[in-house]
């Protein structure tokens, strides 16, 4: 099918169908981006995004994921640390997210602050 489509599927309760359409040859970076920043979707799909390296390269698909507040936590705090300053600082003040989210992101921050800079 094509995007509209994909985007529709992808939220379906049968996860065989929602899983088939990640491994659609035809879905692209950009659709990736919409499906993590989905609060409609469900975890298993959320949990594929974050374990593949290929979509995990893009910055946007890594903040998407950490934002979304239906990600599960182990997903979230092992991508958390690829974060920019700013968008931790945000993070630590989003109340949609999860209370470990939120400490990970204060205790980043502390860390990077800590560091010599080069």
């Amino acid at each position: 099918g094509n995007q509209e489509i994909r985007m529709i599927l992808v939220r379906d309760s049968n996860k065989e169908v929602a899983h088939s359409v990640l491994r659609s040859p035809k879905i692209t970076e950009n659709e990736i981006e919409a499906i993590a920043a989905m609060r409609g979707v469900m975890e298993d799909i959320l949990k594929e995004i974050g374990r593949s390296r290929a979509w995990t390269k893009s910055y946007a698909v890594v903040q998407n994921l950490v934002k979304n507040p239906k990600t599960p936590p182990a997903i979230s705090q092992n991508l958390l640390f690829r974060l920019r300053g700013p968008d931790l600082l945000q993070l630590t003040r989003d109340r949609s997210v999860s209370d470990a989210v939120r400490y990970n992101a204060s205790r980043a921050l502390r860390q990077r602050a800590q560091r010599p800079s080069p």
